[in-house]
């Protein structure tokens, strides 16, 4: 694609014809593209759709979605997006699309997404998920200033492989909203926004992994009145895991449930899944990364 642009996301190469919120190309323009992004008009539905939205529809191996004044996707056999425009600067364009476009993406790989962060430790990558606001990407912010390294922000992308679930890379950029960056004093690195009018800001990370990683825990991020820690049974732990799946309502049309199924039954099994309470107010970031950080000093 003339004017393209390389990426490297979730352990693949991406080649797009719009800008992406990815971070840095990666100049692999010396080897073929996993993924390509390309301008182009959605194909029609199908008549039968075993997935559907209000904005968005699935079959096995197709996705389309939906974004009103901005454009509608589709995205193919897990290789191909096509992004038809509808009123979307080509910024808004991709910031939209490297979510639910490639949580659908992932799914059609057989890779499962979760609404998740994470970090690589000496013990293997450790995931933080959450609903949207439980302080993903701030507590990845905050342990990434102590000198942690990051895999992944929000969408972390886990693959069942050799018996391990295999957690990829995915871009060196942290999506924090402006009171968590003064929280954690980062002003200075903020970056582009994410979207106008959003006080919502890209901060670039140096500390970053570029290569997959063997998942050791999994952590999930609830309201609670305290700061508190606790590991959930192996039934509560697989639910966990189910819930915070990114973009889950996908799952019955994209054919993979019972990839989902196995990765996620594999995690529950053999991985410790916590239950991590903090207070919404005020939020103690400091407080939970210290007792965080105390709880990945026990893993081995």
């Amino acid at each position: 694609m003339n004017g393209s642009l390389d990426y490297t996301a979730f352990g693949l190469c991406v080649r797009s014809s719009i800008p992406l919120p990815l971070g840095p190309a990666c100049g692999a323009a010396h080897r073929e593209p996993d993924v390509t992004v390309r301008i182009g008009e959605a194909p029609a539905l199908p008549p039968s759709l075993p997935g559907k939205g209000e904005f968005w529809q699935m079959t096995p191996g197709a996705f389309w979605f939906t974004v009103d004044d901005v454009a509608r996707y589709h995205v193919a056999e897990g290789r191909r997006i096509l992004v038809e425009p509808r009123g979307g600067s080509r910024h808004d364009m991709g910031v939209f699309l490297v979510r639910s476009g490639f949580a659908a993406l992932l799914l059609q790989r057989g890779v499962v997404p979760f609404h998740a962060s994470a970090i690589a430790t000496d013990a293997g990558a450790v995931l933080f998920a959450g609903c949207s606001g439980a302080g993903k990407s701030s507590l990845l912010a905050a342990l990434v200033e102590r000198g942690h390294t990051m895999l992944a922000d929000d969408l972390t992308g886990v693959i069942g492989r050799d018996g391990r679930a295999i957690a990829l890379p995915a871009f060196p950029n942290i999506g924090l909203w402006a009171d968590a960056l003064d929280a954690l004093d980062w002003r200075q690195r903020a970056g582009e926004r994410v979207r106008e009018p959003l006080e919502k800001f890209l901060a670039p990370v140096v500390r970053f992994r570029d290569e997959p990683l063997a998942v050791r825990a999994f952590h999930v991020l609830e309201p609670g009145p305290e700061i508190t820690v606790g590991k959930a049974p192996s039934q509560a732990a697989l639910e966990l895991l189910c819930r915070h799946t990114y973009r889950r309502r996908f799952l019955p049309g994209s054919g993979q449930r019972a990839t989902h199924f196995r990765t996620v039954a594999h995690m529950a099994n053999r991985l410790p899944v916590f239950r991590v309470t903090r207070p919404a107010y005020p939020f103690l970031i400091d407080a939970l990364a210290d007792r965080v950080e105390a709880g990945l000093a026990t893993l081995s």
